[in-house]
């Protein structure tokens, strides 16, 4: 219980963290560094740039020392020093400077610590998906909360929740268990694991895979709000959607291993690719606020199924002493290579098309489910490495 407790704590401080950041970071950049809606675009693509890069870089760093806990403090500390800097920078550039710095410390940390709560349940013998609810449960409850509170409040207190957002992460990876990673055997294979990983092959398909289906969300992500609120639906009515997305994802992680969890790893990245298509054909097709709200329950499956599977097929099929590799790579594919590519598409088409860019993000999730299935077919082994783990049908 004290590794779960230990675990949970970091996963709802993290996810508090991010909540606020995604949700009011942006508003704190416009409104009281007085940045254009275009220059904290540009801002926070260079942080996209830099966790796409630095993620699998520490998850490699992490692989090698085999000391997750240590890393992940190391990170918290890092997260909040490079934090502190937004508040003596002003000028844009500084601010892309601050948004690089903090993209190579922050977002590392959730594949870190996926890992590290993967490695803990199977060896101890809990459910990785009630760890993982409670980081989405302090997303949720993180928005709503802060949401209310900026009714009242400044947005200037926006840079300081997260700053002791920040410091409670620090404290609470303290908590974290001191389980260190599977030793590197001495019959694999020499070589960075990022290279080895990289080869040609299904690993990097199954990249491929997360990426289209985790990257089809960019249009929903960015522009969904601003397509609804040009459609009469009230700002108030987008981020309940928004929300109710999130308890949906909630819902799955609850009882995921007592249902999905059963199902292959292809078939969980195939379920959520298909009904991510669903989803995005939908939500071209109608503003209807009941629809939308009845649509909006399948985000459970377009990122949640996804989600489990891709760890599924990394648990399976990657070797422990590369997994948090493995999540890092995985991560830069679906949160960064994925929704940049996503972004861009959706943003050309929505220019032209509005809710063309809806039907274009569920051709990416179509095309990944195609991809999927050949996944299932390339064989045995995700891992282009030795593995002395039985393999699993996939």
């Amino acid at each position: 219980m004290r590794i779960w407790w230990g675990l949970c704590a970091f996963y709802l401080a993290s996810f508090a963290v991010l909540g606020v950041f995604i949700q009011f970071f942006p508003v704190w950049l416009h409104r009281v560094r007085g940045l254009t809606e275009l220059e904290v675009a540009w801002v926070l693509s260079g942080l996209t740039a830099a966790r796409t890069v630095a993620g699998p870089l520490w998850a490699q760093h992490i692989d090698h020392s085999r000391r997750p806990r240590r890393g992940l403090i190391v990170l918290s500390l890092l997260s909040l020093a490079t934090f502190l800097l937004f508040g003596v920078s002003s000028s844009t550039i500084a601010l892309a400077g601050c948004a690089v710095l903090f993209g190579c410390c922050y977002p590392a940390i959730h594949a870190i610590q996926d890992a590290l709560a993967m490695a803990s349940a199977q060896r101890v013998g809990f459910a990785y998906g009630r760890v993982r609810l409670t980081g989405s449960l302090s997303f949720l409850v993180a928005v709503i909360a802060v949401g209310f509170w900026l009714v009242e409040s400044p947005a200037t207190t926006v840079f300081d929740l997260l700053v002791v957002g920040l410091a409670l992460m620090c404290g609470a990876s303290l908590l974290l268990p001191r389980t260190r990673s599977a030793q590197r055997p001495a019959e694999a294979a020499s070589g960075a694991p990022i290279g080895q990983l990289l080869r040609p092959g299904p690993f990097l398909l199954l990249l491929v895979v997360s990426a289209l289906i985790q990257g089809s969300h960019a249009v929903y992500y960015n522009l969904s709000t601003i397509h609804w609120r040009d459609h009469g639906i009230a700002e108030s009515t987008a981020g309940l959607l928004w929300a109710e997305g999130v308890l949906a994802e909630i819902i799955l992680f609850f009882v995921a291993r007592h249902s999905i969890e059963r199902l292959r790893p292809t078939t969980m990245l195939m379920l959520g690719g298909a009904l991510g298509a669903v989803r995005w054909v939908v939500l071209g097709m109608t503003t209807s606020v009941p629809l939308l709200f009845l649509t909006n329950w399948l985000h459970a499956f377009s990122f949640g199924c996804t989600y489990l599977g891709a760890l599924r097929a990394l648990e399976r099929r990657v070797p422990a002493w590369q997994r948090s590799t493995a999540q890092g790579l995985v991560g830069a594919a679906s949160s960064g290579i994925g929704l940049i590519v996503g972004a861009l598409l959706g943003g050309a088409i929505y220019d032209s098309w509005e809710a063309g860019a809806f039907f274009a993000m569920a051709g990416l999730a179509a095309l990944g489910v195609v991809l999927a299935f050949f996944l299932r077919r390339r064989g045995s082994s995700i891992a282009q490495v030795h593995s002395s783990a039985p393999r699993q049908p996939e």
